[in-house]
């Protein structure tokens, strides 16, 4: 059975990635942060307990194992969501301005994910590390074009270089646009329309 590892970093269309593979019929796991304190202490037993019941797979613990599950799991093919680095720093201090306050649990689990000292994180650390893994998975199947995937849902049709690249007929079904971000008046896009809004009474 192939296996398909959405590696693409969160906030990055991750979520629509899921209901893709949804969608097509496979098997899928999403994200499970009960296995980020195993990947913290290098035991990956339970992930790969996990991963051999399921075809597809998207969002954490996947994404910064995709080495480890490229050497497990030798036949098997990548996706690599990616949006433009100042789409996304938006998009994830959305995500936080709407989360409110970090738990120490919560900045734990960012602490092994991200390998950054939440919450001491600056917004360009966290775009370096976006950056990084992006070009750390380009880098790594460099003459493997064959097994990943590139795509950035905001510029590209969606059913059409999925499906070619997984040999999949195109559904009968819209393309899903899943967990679009909520932007409420705390959100850095809200904040600065209202700066603009005010410059230009």
């Amino acid at each position: 059975m192939t296996k398909i590892f959405g590696i693409g970093w969160a906030k990055t269309g991750t979520t629509t990635l899921g209901d893709c593979f949804k969608i097509l019929g496979y098997k899928h796991q999403s994200q499970d942060l009960g296995l980020v304190k195993d990947v913290g202490r290098g035991d990956l037993s339970r992930v790969m307990k996990l991963a051999d019941k399921k075809e597809t797979f998207e969002d954490w613990p996947w994404i910064i194992l995709y080495k480890e599950l490229d050497k497990a799991y030798p036949d098997s093919l990548f996706v690599l969501t990616s949006r433009k680095s100042e789409k996304w720093i938006l998009s994830y201090k959305n995500m936080l301005a709407n989360q409110g306050d970090a738990s120490e649990g919560a900045s734990e689990i960012r602490r092994i994910l991200y390998g950054l000292p939440f919450p001491e994180v600056s917004e360009s650390d966290l775009v370096e590390r976006y950056e990084r893994h992006n070009a750390e998975v380009e880098r790594y199947f460099r003459d493997r074009s064959e097994d990943l995937l590139i795509v950035d849902w905001e510029e590209e049709s969606g059913w059409d270089k999925l499906c070619n690249f997984l040999g999949k007929d195109i559904p009968d079904e819209p393309f899903p646009h899943a967990n679009k971000g909520k932007y409420g008046e705390k959100s850095p896009i809200a904040r600065l329309k209202n700066v603009v809004k005010n410059q230009f009474r």
